[in-house]
């Protein structure tokens, strides 16, 4: 039960197994002799020891027993009974209860035999398959010298209750969690209070030494985990003079996950458990989630008495960003979190994916606890172990192989998503029906597009409570097919992958054409299926349910992308490279069965995708799905950012390696500069004042003639907004809202002057900004995020739709608190605003053109501008780009020109999108 020899009678015979055992332990004389008398040996210290391969197994574990250690747990759980429901007002306190449950000659046992048990075996898992709360409370208790007391209190009475009540329905032991969680030493060691804390029994104080002094040489995991959610193994053989050395790893990790009803109602205790004893959650949540149940979220936990620290983030696929991990592991340090506490991560398949893979890299493993709100999460983003983000226009270029510990799916969160988010999702369950579960298929067809409509039988003050059963069974049956599927491949260590069904050839046009995730999944699927049925192996009827399936759940058969066979091709390529050189496509071989495609050529491929898009052709809508695209149902474009990365990695090539050499060919840099820049030199005259008045306009009271209707060039614009930082999720979320609400997109300031309008905020150190015409809170929320925690901007919007979109973007942002926002006339707004005496650091004026001067007189005039504060006058050179004739052109003119006249302010015109002049008082 120590280090052992691993097979001694398959040595030669002039090999002493005594000297070859004393060549792999280590100097422990008592282990030495206990391990010799199980071999039939004295130990007697040899001087000469005959030279062999040596063999180390790293663990001493005991061996399973159905029988005698189901009945151990049994006498354990009937002992700990009779103790834990003692508990009650004035009877017990919670030291004196764990001191009972120590002492008590069942309960011990159990412990000190659990301890020594792989729990996270095979043999351990048959044992107790038939109750698996009991399974996963025993892999807990094998730590309990580890566990803080009031873990190993709970952990004891859900065991106690699954095995003596079936089940977690029932409380009969909550008083008694209760009032070990209100000891003082609720948050210590067990080890050190039974050491010193509990008094307990002398002889018994000893023997729980002597089981942790055991354990620390047995199974050091038991006493001294990093984790209790993982366990690590290996062997190592190595020549005697060790210049060869063979070495097998090995990591088993545990999780579990569970299908639930109402997770954040007070009364369910699964996060309780986990949470309460550390006293605090670090939650990583989704922004939208933080929106709809952030309340909720609040709620639960402060009635039971638990601190929250909310970390919210964008949860868009634009934000599956190797930045935003950065974001993410950046908080999760100045929150403290300690290597063995887990996180909270709540949200859908990005959160799932950048929170799970942030949690990876801190500490290079720090367990977390899923809280799915979305379809992808809540059966393939949520519980898989593959945790990634996007990199430079690529799928999942970064990731980590990192599971959570307890995964919770809630169909009540489905209530508020977006019918297209609900849509997407589905296809990763039609995924897992075609390859792994015809009943689930069979389910699927049953039910229908009503797992949209109904969002999976949430909708309404009446549920239907037969839908409600089917749609907890697919959910459950999606998951389960699963986990079969990656758990036993956890490392992708071969691509025989069921679950990558969809995701062979989509991979590569997702992005680029901002299609959502499932959509694209789905046309992935629809061919695959066409494929496996060229193969002959699911009949044209197989191939046609699968059609009709995504079809009539609105996803894409088709999209237009796909006839661009070359990156298509591109696509396959890369994704034999990521899977070891091996196409391997996982397709249906009949329906609920996988088989996988090896060899497509691209002359194959060129002419089965044309065949399939004629088949296509033959369904609604041409087999393009509905709201295909994630900017259709309020999503940032993903292919903007996709497409951003593509062209700086495949069109920027700086040779690093070969430094500047000023002499190379070009002369000296000024050389260089003077010829290079000679052929704009009257225009840099101009623009320095250096021709006098002989090339300059002569401004009247007129605008002057302007024949463009723009002021920059397309390819300038692009450049520079592409060089500069992109927006915010929560800016980002803004655009995505004026979208889907049809509003007028160009009145919004944009990335690139949003981004100027939080820097010059920060720049100018300013607190304090009046935001004159708000529309959609672009601008509003750009400065926000550009002032300090007590800085504020109040914001004026007259139209009260408009206003409407804007209120709900701001309070779904983390900029909230900083934003008033008014609706009303903006000039009565602003006279009450100067009558109450408020000043403000920035005044910007970018509402009706007609009004400018009118706000500038009252900002001026008025004292609401700070003495040493700016005006900002957004599209100011709309005097230039607007129609001769249009009235607004003449006002802008005019107020420009009013600026430029009055002998209180210095001014600069910038060339900024429309035009933004800047207007301060003079010192």
């Amino acid at each position: 039960s120590r280090f052992v020899v691993q097979y001694p009678d398959l040595l030669p015979p002039k090999y002493d197994t005594t000297n070859l055992l004393l060549s792999i332990m280590p100097p422990n004389t008592s282990i030495i002799n206990d391990a010799m008398s199980e071999l039939g040996h004295t130990f007697e210290p040899k001087s000469n020891i005959e030279s062999i391969t040596r063999s180390i197994a790293y663990y001493g574990l005991d061996q399973v027993d159905p029988v005698k250690h189901a009945q151990l747990v049994d006498a354990a759980v009937e002992a700990a009974h009779e103790i834990m429901t003692l508990m009650g007002p004035g009877l017990f306190n919670g030291d004196a209860a764990v001191k009972a449950l120590l002492e008590n000659s069942h309960v011990k046992k159990m412990l000190f035999v659990v301890s020594r048990l792989p729990v996270f075996s095979d043999e351990m898992a048959i044992t107790f398959k038939e109750d698996l709360i009991v399974l996963g409370m025993l892999k807990q208790i094998k730590y309990f010298h580890a566990l803080p007391m009031s873990s190993f209190a709970i952990a004891l009475a859900r065991l106690s209750e699954a095995r003596l009540g079936g089940g977690t329905t029932g409380k009969p032991y909550n008083a008694f969690v209760d009032i070990v969680i209100a000891s003082p030493n609720s948050k210590e060691r067990l080890d050190a209070l039974c050491e010193n804390g509990l008094n307990l029994n002398e002889k018994i104080r000893a023997e729980y030494k002597n089981n942790a002094d055991h354990l620390e040489q047995a199974d050091p995991h038991a006493v001294y985990p990093t984790s209790i959610f993982r366990q690590c193994n290996g062997n190592t053989c190595a020549t005697p003079d060790a210049s060869i050395i063979e070495a097998v790893m090995s990591t088993s990790i545990t999780t579990t996950i569970r299908i639930e009803h109402g997770v954040l109602n007070p009364e369910n205790r699964l996060l309780y458990h986990v949470y309460k004893p550390l006293g605090r959650a670090v939650a990583i949540i989704d922004s939208k989630v933080e929106k709809y149940f952030g309340a909720d979220l609040d709620h639960y936990f402060s009635t039971n008495g638990i601190d929250l620290q909310k970390l919210v983030y964008g949860g868009d696929e634009a934000d599956k960003d190797i930045d935003n991990v950065e974001k993410i592991l950046v908080d999760l340090k100045s929150s403290g979190v300690a290597r063995n506490e887990p996180v909270l991560v709540v949200g859908g398949g990005v959160i799932a994916d950048i929170g799970g893979f942030a949690c990876a890299l801190y500490h290079r493993n720090t367990p977390y606890v899923m809280l799915c709100t979305s379809i992808v999460s809540g059966i393939d983003a949520g519980p898989s172990p593959r945790t990634c983000c996007d990199g430079y226009g690529y799928k999942n270029l970064y990731g980590a192989y990192h599971p959570p510990v307890l995964t919770l799916t809630d169909r009540q969160f489905f209530r508020t998503l977006h019918p297209g988010w609900l849509r997407h999702g589905i296809a990763e369950i039609i995924k897992m029906a075609c390859v792994k579960d015809y009943s689930l298929f069979c389910l699927l067809e049953d039910v229908g597009i009503k797992l949209v409509t109904d969002k999976f039988g949430v909708m309404g003050d009446e549920t239907d409570p037969e839908l409600a059963r089917k749609c907890d069974l697919i959910i459950g049956k999606a998951m389960e097919g699963y986990v079969r599927s990656e758990y036993g491949n956890l490392w992708e260590t071969h691509q025989c992958r069921p679950h990558a069904f969809g995701h062979t050839w989509s991979p590569g046009y997702e992005l680029p054409a901002g299609m959502l995730h499932g959509h694209a999944v789905a046309t992935c699927m629809g061919y695959g299926a066409y494929l496996s049925y060229l193969e002959g192996w699911i009949s044209k009827d197989e191939m046609d349910r699968v059609h009709n399936l995504i079809s009539k759940m609105e996803l894409s058969l088709w999209h237009p992308i796909m006839d661009d066979i070359d990156l298509i091709y591109s696509s396959q390529v890369k994704i034999v490279d990521k899977r070891g050189g091996s196409l391997c496509a996982p397709v249906p071989k009949t329906l609920g069965q996988c088989g996988y495609i090896q060899h497509l050529s691209k002359e194959r491929l060129t002419q089965t995708m044309a065949e399939y898009k004629a088949i296509c052709g033959t369904f609604p809508r041409g087999g393009i799905g509905v709201e295909v695209h994630c900017h259709e149902v309020g999503l940032k474009d993903p292919s903007i950012v996709a497409k951003k990365h593509v062209r700086v990695a495949d069109h920027v090539n700086i040779p690093v390696s070969q430094p500047f050499n000023e002499t190379n060919g070009e002369g000296s840099y000024n050389e260089w500069i003077e010829k290079a820049q000679s052929k704009r030199a009257g225009a840099h005259n101009e623009r320095l004042g250096l021709d006098g008045d002989a090339t300059r306009l002569t401004l009247t009271a007129e605008p002057p003639a302007f024949e463009a209707d723009t002021i920059f060039k397309e390819t300038v614009e692009d450049y520079a907004t592409q060089l500069t930082t992109a927006a915010s999720p929560d800016v980002a979320r803004i655009a995505s809202e004026t979208s889907e609400e049809s509003m007028f997109l160009p009145c919004m300031v944009g990335q690139l002057e949003g981004q100027f309008l939080k820097m010059f905020v920060q720049m100018a150190k300013s607190k304090t900004v009046l935001d004159i015409g708000t529309f959609t809170g672009y601008s509003a929320l750009s400065f926000a995020e550009g002032l300090p925690a007590d800085g504020s901007v109040l914001t004026i919007e007259n139209d009260e739709k408009i206003a409407a979109v804007a209120k709900r973007c701001f309070d779904a942002s983390a900029q909230a608190s900083k934003i008033d926002l008014r609706v009303g006339s903006a000039p009565a707004i602003m006279e009450d605003l100067s009558s109450s005496g408020r000043k403000f650091d920035i005044v910007f004026i970018d509402a009706d053109k007609d009004n400018y001067a009118t706000y500038y007189k009252l900002a001026m005039d008025g004292g609401l501008l700070a003495d040493d504060g700016c005006i900002l006058a957004d599209n100011s050179l709309c005097a230039l780009v607007y129609e001769e004739g249009d009235i607004r052109r003449q006002r802008l003119h005019e107020f420009n020109m009013m600026v430029a006249n009055d002998d209180r302010v210095e001014q600069t015109v910038l060339t900024v999108r429309e035009g933004i002049t800047v207007i301060r008082k003079k010192l």
